[in-house]
């Protein structure tokens, strides 16, 4: 819950605007517009803090009474927030070795850290703080590497503004829409909570959390990559050729990743992490289609900014939060039962999905007629 919670804020934290940094080919508005990201996540931070302590005093039973987590919050949209950022530079610059060390750092000194806190005796806030260390030595190898390559500049006003002017569709769309598209587990795992218990809702967060961050720790740095490679495409031909290659080799990857997890044994979980957790692989196995569709989906999200469609797209986020909550209305009213209703969800979500997929194309088709009709009325002309 903290960190579904955290990962709201955080994916919006500068606004989106590290996005428009991959499309900066001067390192001078590239540096200027890093400025602005990094201003805006710290005011983001500060706003998703305190709306955490209303949420935290509403939800007090279910955090424990751990006061700790109001000091915690802040700093996890920060620290989450700066390596989206960074991420988003060190593509652009094509350091993916700073990235690799980075990544590498997190998981090994979070890890460490989790493991540690529990042989300390720590609740559940050991396994929050151990990642909260990993985010900020992640952070600190991306602070060495920068200061060893670039030089920050001072604050310029007049580029500042140009630059908001040039990326204000990162602002007025992708933002809300990413925040509306992040809030989406929260929403799932505040009403699991409130109607079937912490017990079952724990493991469902629990399935999402661990399934959802392997499946993005290889889509979000493939997306990123993927996004600096079309940003240099302009024919419309091979941007739709280029996205049809990745569909289909991502689905595979999907596929081979669900047959393997559909072959797991229950008993394996059990013996790594106890029998408390017998549940879990069955969750994630009801879970899996959908996360393997949001992989293939999440990894190419990125060709609708690439195609300038960030207002539509905020309109079909808006539709993905609508589904979600007629599907837990129905679901809960219809079956009142936390398996069923969890079958419920996942499907709704698999149709959203290939839903995405499905408009994606639509939308390159349509690049193309437009350039077809741009190049006949120019060949007339």
């Amino acid at each position: 819950m903290f960190f579904e919670f955290s990962l709201v804020f955080s994916s919006v934290s500068s606004l989106r605007l590290e996005s428009g940094l991959i499309l900066e080919r001067e390192d001078k508005p590239a540096l200027t517009l890093l400025r602005i990201c990094i201003k805006y996540c710290i005011y983001t931070s500060i706003i998703g803090g305190l709306l955490f302590t209303i949420y935290y005093y509403n939800e007090i039973e279910v955090f424990k009474h751990e006061w700790i987590l109001l000091l915690l919050m802040p700093l996890g949209i920060l620290a989450n927030g700066m390596i989206q950022i960074s991420q988003s530079f060190f593509t652009r610059s094509k350091q993916f070795s700073s990235i690799s060390l980075s990544k590498i750092t997190h998981s090994f000194t979070g890890g460490l850290t989790q493991v540690l806190n529990g042989i300390i005796g720590f609740n559940f806030t050991g396994l929050i703080i151990g990642r909260m260390i990993g985010l900020f030595s992640a952070n600190l190898i991306y602070f060495k590497q920068f200061f060893k390559s670039f030089k920050w500049l001072k604050k310029h006003d007049l580029e500042e503004k140009r630059l908001l002017k040039k990326h204000k569709k990162f602002i007025s769309f992708t933002s809300p829409g990413f925040f509306i598209g992040s809030s989406i587990n929260l929403v799932i795992l505040v009403v699991l909570t409130r109607f079937y218990g912490e017990e079952f809702s724990g493991l469902t967060a629990a399935g999402i959390q661990y399934l959802g961050l392997i499946c993005m720790i290889f889509s979000t740095s493939f997306a990123q990559v993927y996004y600096n490679e079309i940003a240099q495409i302009d024919n419309p031909e091979k941007l739709i050729s280029s996205y049809n290659y990745w569909v289909k080799r991502l689905t595979l990857v999907a596929i081979l990743g669900w047959i393997i997890l559909y072959f797991i044994p229950p008993s394996l979980v059990e013996y790594i992490l106890g029998e408390k957790w017998s549940g879990l692989l069955y969750i994630i196995k009801i879970i899996s289609p959908w996360m393997g569709i949001m992989f293939v989906t999440s990894s190419l999200s990125y060709i609708f900014i690439r195609l300038g469609r960030q207002k539509e797209i905020f309109f079909f986020d808006l539709f993905h939060l609508l589904i979600i909550l007629i599907a837990l209305y129905l679901g809960h009213n219809l079956f009142g039962n936390n398996i069923k209703i969890l079958y419920v969800i996942s499907f709704t979500q698999c149709v959203f999905y290939i839903l995405s997929l499905t408009l994606a194309y639509v939308f390159l088709k349509n690049n193309i007629r437009k350039s077809l009709k741009k190049d006949y009325i120019n060949k007339n002309e």
